[in-house]
């Protein structure tokens, strides 16, 4: 079964590169898995309303709004079925693990991680749902 993961990120550039690494990364674990693509919190709503998603990997600086808000809706149910959220962002200091972690995600990444580090964190967010990452 194919696990749908909404990735929120404002530069288009760096998610599609970034979804492209973490799509191969996935394909040589044999993990079936597809991205969802949004660049605002706009378009994330709209693709959470849809539903058919299994977590969401969310920037937390987006043009329209704060990806903590986002996250904090996922979690409250506020735009569609709750899923599983990381925070993904350039600045990971333990003030934003802490507020990603309040706002309800399940954890919280630096963009400056390894692709495998983010494949290993997916996996545990898919598979386990309920469990830290």
């Amino acid at each position: 079964m194919i696990k749908r993961i909404l990735f929120v990120e404002d530069n288009s550039g760096f998610r599609e590169a970034f979804t492209q690494a973490l799509g191969e990364a996935l394909a040589h674990e044999q993990l079936d898995v597809a991205f969802v693509e949004a660049g605002t919190a706009a378009e994330a709503r709209e693709r959470l309303r849809e539903g058919r998603l299994d977590a969401a990997l969310v920037d937390i600086t987006l043009p329209d709004g704060n990806g903590l808000e986002l996250v904090g809706e996922i979690n409250d149910g506020g735009v569609g079925p709750r899923i599983p959220t990381l925070v993904f962002t350039a600045n990971l200091e333990t003030s934003v693990a802490v507020r990603a972690l309040e706002a309800g995600a399940r954890g919280a990444l630096s963009k400056l991680v390894s692709v495998p580090e983010t494949v290993d964190a997916l996996k545990r967010l898919t598979d386990a749902g309920h469990s830290e990452v």
